[in-house]
């Protein structure tokens, strides 16, 4: 009768469902994001952007980047691209979430360094006019607000704002962007 009830109550802890551990301090994640700039031309102007995450105590994280975004500015006929390489790291704040943690928004602060390049590095246009804008070494602050949402346990679905300053820009010096993204905590 023991070895029944035993059985029985094996195979009732084997089917049930666990709950997983999200934001363990020392748990790492790798993300991958796509970000869109407000009020583009009509050539979509986008980032692509990888990172690594690191949590720390009560949901809050250190994260890392490495991006590529490209934007194009429009004369007569033509549009200029302007590449951008950008490092970057800071620190997300967890601001609230529900009772599971399932569904978490924060805000995180941090610092950019990179690379400007204009027209593909050539000063030369179609017409023989010349580029006075040059290519930059730029760096500057980045804020962050971001809805994150764990679609299982390993996997979180991540919808973002941001808000940058980069000094020695060539365009804007402040600009947003607008993101979404995924990612995959070991």
């Amino acid at each position: 009768m023991n070895k029944i009830f035993l059985a029985v109550i094996l195979m009732i802890a084997l089917n049930s469902k666990t709950f997983a551990q999200q934001m363990i301090p020392g748990q790492t994640g790798v993300e991958f994001s796509y970000s869109v700039f407000p009020k583009s031309p009509e050539k979509q102007n986008y980032a692509l952007s990888v990172g690594l995450v690191s949590y720390l105590r009560n949901g809050n994280y250190f994260f890392a980047l490495a991006e590529y975004n490209i934007k194009y500015y429009e004369y007569t006929n033509y549009n200029i691209p302007i590449d951008t390489f950008l490092l970057g790291g800071g620190y997300s704040f967890y601001i609230w979430g529900d009772f599971m943690r399932n569904v978490n928004l924060n805000l995180g602060i941090g610092a950019l360094a990179g690379y400007e390049q204009f027209n593909r590095g050539s000063e030369l246009l179609y017409d023989g006019s010349m580029l006075t804008a040059t290519d930059n070494f730029i760096y500057g602050a980045n804020g962050k607000l971001s809805i994150e949402s764990y679609l299982t346990d390993h996997f979180v679905f991540l919808v973002n704002g941001q808000l940058r300053f980069l000094k020695n820009s060539q365009m804007a010096q402040f600009y947003s962007m607008m993101g979404v993204g995924i990612r995959y905590n070991f």
